[in-house]
């Protein structure tokens, strides 16, 4: 069921107050330099070619990777009918695979994935999975500039109009340490305009898998906790929006922590 956020929800502005911090990007100053965004990738021909390749691009990452998925929420998949945008927390380079795994064929075909301009859509690359055609094609991806503000949102938005669902990290990077880290305005802005939801989709267990910083892969466990969709309502506050989405995701991520240790105690004994 929908939940929908109302302006009683919210804490008042004094306490949402929060140091952000930048984003460390690659960017060079020769935008020339990047490509995409790629119209061409929700046209019907292209969406085939991404179920076929689905295989070569996901699936037989996904079986390396992951020893076992523990999935939670998953009915709440069934209230996706139309556009929507749906956010995860960034543990690793690994999380749009663990995404991908758990989500049906009906929700993948129209699902496109925010990734960094400055790291996946660089021209000139040599590995095939680098090359911003195949970022575009056989992934599902599409570039956002960091730090680019609210034009960075174009193409999510255009993707949206079309009736396309969005997946964005609001972290903006992948983890480092053991904390959720704050949320960006993205996500928000974007429901708030289209008057769409936003499916909170909770990640654990990946960043022990690959963590940040590190190319090697150690198969284990993976959790994934997907919330009841949030509907914000007309008028509300984004700043109070992207707090509440937060701590709504904090809740599980802390749970999640909590039983954990327990569990890793228990096997100690």
């Amino acid at each position: 069921m929908t939940t929908v956020v109302t302006e009683s929800d919210f804490r008042s502005k004094a306490e949402l107050k929060a140091k952000r911090k930048k984003v460390p990007t690659l960017y060079e100053a020769d935008e020339s330099k990047y490509a995409g965004p790629h119209k061409w990738q929700v046209q019907g021909w292209a969406k085939l070619v991404r179920k076929l390749w689905h295989e070569k691009a996901y699936a037989r990452w996904t079986r390396d990777a992951f020893a076992d998925i523990e999935v939670h929420g998953a009915e709440h998949l069934a209230e996706l009918s139309g556009p929507c945008v749906i956010v995860g927390n960034h543990q690793s380079h690994l999380d749009t695979l663990l995404v991908d795994a758990v989500l049906p064929a009906s929700v993948r075909r129209d699902l496109f994935f925010g990734a960094a301009q400055d790291r996946w859509f660089v021209k000139g690359k040599k590995k095939l999975v680098l090359k911003p055609w195949y970022q575009s094609l056989a992934l599902g991806n599409f570039p956002i500039m960091r730090g680019g503000g609210k034009s960075a949102l174009a193409y999510a938005s255009w993707l949206l109009k079309r009736r396309q669902k969005v997946f964005l990290f609001p972290e903006g990077t992948r983890a480092t340490g053991t904390d959720l880290g704050q949320f960006k305005h993205g996500a928000t802005l974007l429901a708030l305009e289209h008057n769409i939801p936003i499916v909170p989709v909770y990640l654990g267990g990946v960043q022990d898998i690959r963590p940040k910083g590190s190319r090697e892969v150690r198969k284990g466990r993976a959790y994934v906790e997907i919330l009841p969709p949030v509907h914000f309502s007309k008028g509300s506050d984004v700043n109070a929006a992207t707090e509440t989405l937060w701590r709504r995701m904090n809740e599980v991520h802390l749970a999640h922590a909590a039983s954990t240790v327990e569990a890793s105690q228990r096997d100690a004994a």
